[in-house]
């Protein structure tokens, strides 16, 4: 515990500083992100074209999954706070925490949607999975944020209720776009499988890369390019509004001037004579309030003026346009005469001189000669909210000293002069604020909204909204504001956001059709590489194919061959000796027949083993095919040398071999050959370890002989017989078989015929009699054992149906015939149809029919053997084990199987009673065959002392020259009719 908890510790440790470095960098892409996507933005209402962190956050979650969240939360608060900033707002409320929420939980839910839909890790290199990720699971993903965000924004008044749906389609494409640009980045940076992706990195990764920098540059100019266009519209616009409306007040100071000139002509001019001469004015500039005329009154002069000439008071005003009697002054400056009067009553006899800001004009008026406006104000007669000016003119007269005679004033609504002036020009869209920059702060507004003067509207485009104007010595400053209505209006916005999109989705297709020939051509490499890697294994299974035994791994004959070559001929060179041992499984076939191929191969390979321990590291051991194994034997000590190795390879041999449950001992015979005793080249010494080989064969299997000179008559006579047996089978009658029977008479009394033993014989016509102990071997070898025990049962089974069909039918009534099958046959696949097509004829005579087979078949006596037994008993015959005490059987087997009779071979027949072993054996037989149920013969009995032995101890029946040797069917019949015996 104390060891594996530090360790448990670090892990743990390791793990989390890890996650905490992908929130980091995942934080940090996504404001990177934000901060571009800001920079792409499209005037003039700045809609975002492409959230590139929409991308970073679903690559993010995909790639390193919950480890990301944070990192993507952080970001996206960030990145609302940096859109805030840029737009003017205020970002300290918590609606901004809302699109933060919803980029993650979009996040999460898109790498879920991935995961499900187009797998993770993947390759993405089908088309369809890459059609369902950029076209499909993506967009759909970005649904949720843009759901989310935009009816909270428009719930808290942060986005216009009427422009909810747009902000809505805006949001997702934005989000949808930078998700299908930037998760294939992420998935060709960081995606597993890692090896797949980082292959892909310059043919997916680079070339999208660069078309998002392409086409961002290009949004990036488009951009610029509309907001200079908009920047000089909103420009033209207002320079066009300055000039025209500099030109109206330069014409209203004409008419002023005008006026002046006038009343320094004229100043006694009556009411009704100054209103005429206004008119004109009057009516060419809208929004002038009035035209006066203000008499300068002494205070000498005041009573006169007030009781007389006019007749009316001299009043005073202040700040909030109240009027009341003027205080006495030394001077006094009082409008006389209006233009027009009928909405001019409430400033007739206003003295201008008793309102500060009225007086100072006046003034500056009269001490500079020019006309001069006052600071914004309230006139007396305004009914409104507008702001007025008045413009002083000093009237002087034309002769003389050119004293002062009065003052000519206009007065002006500055929002109707504004509204008049500018009437022409196209404003729509544009917010109009007139200043008065010479008067106090607090005071500026001339016309325009009110408290225009202080606050403008945010401008992004860098527009000049202000434009200096001159006005009776005044300077004033226009600002034009620019709306969203105006950009609506002088941009082509939707076009300019559907270019945008277009070229960003354009670079998508890229995305997808770089993703899908990739993909496709990974598949191709990986197809060509898998092909050339078939291919070199093919070419690597042909040369071992070439060289070697497919099933072994050994050398085969031709490579075999060559390395033999090549070993001699250093022998010759060098004077050394060479050994060739050529060496043949004894009764492969019968194992490979009853065990089946499969486990003959196993148990070839299992041989193979063994030969190969038995051997030096120089020795080459090879198979040429079948149960034959050849092995070379390199600077060996002559004979002595070679038979050492004869004799670990018997040794190793005889050790049991389990094949399927069931233990076989396998040997084999041994030919060898010495070089250069025993031939020069490596065919002589081949053939001639080939006949040592047979010679061993011939000698009784399970050894090893030298080859002699003499073998070679031995090995000329194998292959004759093996020629004659193959035409003697082919055509029986001409090729001298036969079969002969032996009777088999009952113990008990010595004389009843219980049975017959067909037995085969073979007097070829050149060859001469020949015995089954030297051709069944050969046919055994020769692979024609089954044809000819074919012909052996349908012979003996014809020769019993006509038996039974002739006049001495009786004779054969209840006597048995029994017919000696060889376990290979029985084996052979075909058997069981062979024995059904040799009964077909007998009818009940099948009953009579019994089949011989030895103990060896009894070893593999696997389910198949057992069943193909059981079949045979079904069809009627007897199954009678041969040759019983010679091999491996055991009680079990006999139990086991569906065997009837007992045979004592004549081996232990032969030993009684005078051998205590054969007789021991003997008598444990009968013994042990009548516990079981089973009937015993005896064959091979020759003299009467075994006859009485054998009766002795139980014995059913006897076979042997005591009785009858075999015989023909003819010489059977006349052997049975001089008996004059019919057995009951």
């Amino acid at each position: 515990m104390d060891v594996v908890a530090p360790a448990a510790n670090t892990a743990l440790t390791r793990h989390g500083l890890r996650g905490v470095g992908y929130a980091l960098i995942t934080a940090l892409a996504y404001v990177i992100g934000g901060w571009l996507a800001l920079q792409l933005r499209v005037p003039p209402d700045y809609a975002i074209v492409v959230f590139f962190p929409a991308g970073v956050a679903a690559g993010a979650a995909l790639v390193w999954g919950r480890w990301a969240w944070p990192g993507i939360l952080a970001g996206a608060l960030a990145v609302q706070i940096l859109t805030h900033d840029s737009l003017g707002a205020d970002w300290r409320h918590w609606a901004i925490a809302v699109p933060a929420i919803g980029a993650t939980a979009m996040a999460a839910v898109s790498a879920w949607a991935i995961r499900r839909w187009v797998g993770y890790p993947s390759t993405l290199d089908e088309p369809r999975l890459v059609l369902r990720l950029l076209f499909v699971v993506l967009p759909l993903g970005a649904l949720l944020n843009a759901s989310v965000a935009v009816p909270t924004l428009v719930a808290r008044g942060v986005i216009a209720s009427a422009d909810g749906w747009g902000q809505w389609a805006s949001w997702w494409l934005g989000d949808a776009l930078g998700a299908v640009l930037v998760v294939p980045l992420m998935w060709v940076g960081f995606g597993e499988p890692r090896s797949a992706w980082q292959a892909r990195r310059r043919g997916v990764g680079i070339p999208l890369a660069l078309a998002l920098l392409l086409a961002g540059g290009v949004v990036r100019l488009l951009a610029d390019a509309q907001a200079q266009q908009l920047r000089l519209r909103a420009e033209q616009a207002g320079e066009q509004a300055a000039q025209t409306l500099q030109r109206r007040l330069d014409a209203q100071i004409d008419a002023l001037e005008a006026m002046g000139q006038l009343m320094a002509r004229a100043p006694a001019m009556g009411q009704d004579e100054f209103e005429r001469s206004a008119e004109l004015w009057l009516r060419r500039y809208p929004g002038t309030q009035n035209f006066t005329f203000n008499w300068r009154v002494s205070r000498a002069d005041r009573p006169h003026y007030e009781c007389c000439d006019p007749g009316w008071p001299i009043l005073a005003r202040d700040a909030t346009g109240r009027r009341f009697p003027a205080p006495n002054a030394d001077e006094h400056m009082v409008i006389t005469r209006l233009a027009p009067l009928a909405t001019n009553q409430a400033a007739r006899g206003l003295d201008i001189l008793t309102y500060e800001p009225l007086r100072r004009a006046v003034q500056r008026a009269i001490d500079s000669g020019r006309p001069q406006a006052t600071e914004p104000f309230r006139l007396v007669q305004e009914q409104g909210s507008q702001r007025g000016i008045v413009v002083y003119h000093a009237v002087r007269a034309t002769h003389g000293s050119g004293e002062v005679l009065g003052i000519v004033s206009t007065a002006f609504r500055m929002g109707d002069v504004t509204q008049a002036g500018l009437e022409a020009v196209p404003l729509e869209g544009l917010t109009l604020c007139l200043m008065d920059s010479d008067a106090s702060p607090d005071n500026r507004r001339l016309a325009g909204p009110e408290g225009c003067e202080r606050t403008a509207s945010p401008d992004h485009l860098g527009v000049r909204t202000e434009w200096p104007l001159r006005f009776a010595q005044r300077a004033w400053v226009l600002r034009l504001d620019t709306t969203e209505g105006f950009w609506r209006q002088n941009a082509a916005d939707a076009r300019m956001h559907l270019t945008a999109s277009t070229a960003f989705l354009t670079v998508a297709l890229l995305a997808a059709f770089l993703l899908v020939t990739t993909g496709q051509r990974r598949r191709v490499e990986q197809l060509v590489e898998q092909r050339t890697l078939e291919l070199a294994r093919s070419h690597a299974s042909l040369i071992q194919l070439a060289h070697f035994d497919a099933l072994t791994g050994l050398v085969n004959r031709s490579f075999w061959t060559e390395q033999a070559e090549t070993v001699l001929s250093t022998a010759r060179r060098s004077g050394q000796e060479v050994g060739i041992i050529f060496l043949d499984l004894d009764r492969f076939k019968h194992v490979n027949d009853s065990l089946g191929h499969a486990q003959g191969d196993r148990l070839l390979q299992t041989v193979a083993t063994r030969l190969q321990a038995c051997l030096r590291s120089r020795d080459v051991l090879g198979r040429f095919g079948g149960d034959e194994f050849i092995a070379l034997l390199p600077w060996v000590k002559g004979r002595d040398g070679a038979a050492t190795v004869a004799r670990k390879i018997a040794r190793t041999l005889d050790e049991p071999i389990e094949l399927d449950g069931v233990q076989v001992r396998v040997s084999a015979s041994l030919g060898v050959t010495v070089f250069p005793y025993d031939g020069s080249a490596v065919e002589t010494l081949l053939r001639h370890a080939d006949t040592a080989m047979y010679a061993a064969k011939a000698a009784g299997r399970n050894q090893w002989r030298f080859f002699e000179p003499a073998m070679h008559e031995h090995v000329s006579r194998r292959l004759a017989l093996e020629s004659a047996l193959r035409q003697a089978v082919d055509d029986p009658q001409r090729g001298g078989l036969s079969l002969v029977y032996q009777p088999q008479i009952d113990a008990d009394d010595g004389q009843r015929l219980l049975g017959l033993e067909a037995l085969l014989r073979w007097d070829d016509p050149a060859l001469g009699p020949i015995s089954p102990a030297e051709f069944i071997g050969v046919a055994e070898d020769a692979g024609i054992i089954d044809r000819l025990g074919a012909w052996v049962l349908q012979t003996a089974c014809r020769q019993l149906a006509a038996w039974h069909a002739s006049a001495d039918a009786p004779l054969f009534a209840q006597v048995r015939l029994a017919v000696n099958i060889s376990p290979i046959e029985f084996a052979r696949p075909g058997f069981l149809d062979r024995v059904r097509d040799a009964l077909r004829d007998l009818g009940p005579a099948t009953r009579l029919v019994e089949l011989e087979i030895t103990e060896s078949l009894l070893v593999q006596a696997g389910a198949d053997v057992t069943e193909r037994m059981r079949t045979l008993t079904q069809m009627g015959l007897e199954l009678c084990l041969d040759d019983f005490g010679t091999g491996y059987s055991s009680l079990g087997y006999l139990q086991r199987l569906p065997i009837g009779k007992l045979k004592i071979d004549r081996s232990f027949v032969n030993g009684v009673p005078g051998d205590p072993d054969s007789a021991a054996i003997v008598r444990a037989t009968l013994s042990m065959a009548h516990d079981l149920g089973l009937r015993v013969v005896a064959e091979g009995v020759e003299t009467p002392e075994q006859r009485d032995f054998l009766r002795q101890h139980g014995c059913d029946a006897f076979q042997g020259w005591l009785y009858a040797r075999a015989m023909a069917p003819a010489e059977l019949l006349a052997w049975l009719r001089a008996r004059q015996t019919v057995p009951a």
